[in-house]
């Protein structure tokens, strides 16, 4: 695995101009592997960005057509070192002229976009998308509560479309912190009605007068709140961490595998 590092970047104002070349989501992040972000990459990268490329691509990343770069949305299909040669080159069609960057400053900028725009700047590694399915359906044992695509169990959350909902770096905090990590929705809860049936699932939605649920035999519940007696959200996740039970290559893997994965 090659590791990253970061120096002072200065640049173009123009440098904006090079992200019009850059890939489709799915083509594009399936080629992000064995490689290591650091927070002080990710950090200067959205310093250098936000100088450099806001201007014309926003600040949310979206500001052109056809692009978003915190969901690794692009236009051509492109590895982490093809982005720094369409920098390095520039796009001539797209009337983008070549910039002479540092390696360094070239580094921040892919890790700043292929972190989603995380500006907690946390670090993270994504390894091999392949190995991490392997480890998704073996040894981490994820289809037992998740599902992707169709395949899998309703119990936990679908992660059909978890690499444009989270960023990297969250991925990986719920794979060895989920309680820290758990997102309030996702809150397991136990219910007793009035009537004496206690219900326990995980938690859809809730509005003034209802609860929706998946209950712990993968039905949809529908409750409404005037019904229940004693209602409780659970403040700890029912999702193990993996933190000792896989291997750091094997944690990378799976995380780039769940990074991969951006809708049907």
């Amino acid at each position: 695995m090659r590791y990253l590092r970061l120096g002072i970047a200065i640049a173009s104002p123009l440098l904006g101009a090079w992200l019009v070349g850059m890939a489709t989501a799915e083509r594009a992040i399936a080629q992000v592997q064995d490689h290591q972000y650091s927070t002080m990459e990710i950090q200067a990268g959205s310093r250098l960005y936000g100088a450099q490329c806001a201007l014309c691509h926003g600040n949310n990343g979206d500001g052109i057509a056809g692009v978003n770069l915190p969901r690794q949305q692009f236009r051509r299909a492109s590895s982490d070192d093809d982005i720094k040669n369409t920098i390095t080159t520039g796009v001539a069609a797209a009337g983008m002229p070549p910039f002479r960057l540092q390696p360094t400053e070239l580094d921040g900028l892919v890790a700043y976009i292929r972190s989603g725009f995380d500006l907690s700047g946390a670090t993270f590694r994504v390894g091999n998308v392949a190995r991490g399915k392997a480890v998704y359906d073996g040894k981490g044992a994820c289809a037992t509560c998740h599902r992707v695509k169709g395949v899998g169990v309703r119990t936990a959350p679908d992660l059909t479309d978890i690499g444009s909902l989270r960023q990297p770096a969250a991925i990986q905090r719920s794979l060895l912190t989920p309680t820290a990590a758990m997102l309030p929705i996702n809150r397991p809860v136990s219910i007793m009605m009035r009537d004496g049936r206690t219900i326990r699932g995980r938690r859809l939605n809730e509005d003034t007068f209802t609860v929706q649920l998946i209950d712990e035999n993968e039905r949809l519940v529908s409750l409404a709140k005037s019904d229940i007696r004693e209602f409780e959200a659970g403040t700890a996740s029912p999702m193990p961490s993996f933190a000792g039970k896989l291997t750091g290559e094997e944690i990378a893997d799976l995380l780039a595998y769940l990074v991969s994965l951006r809708g049907l």
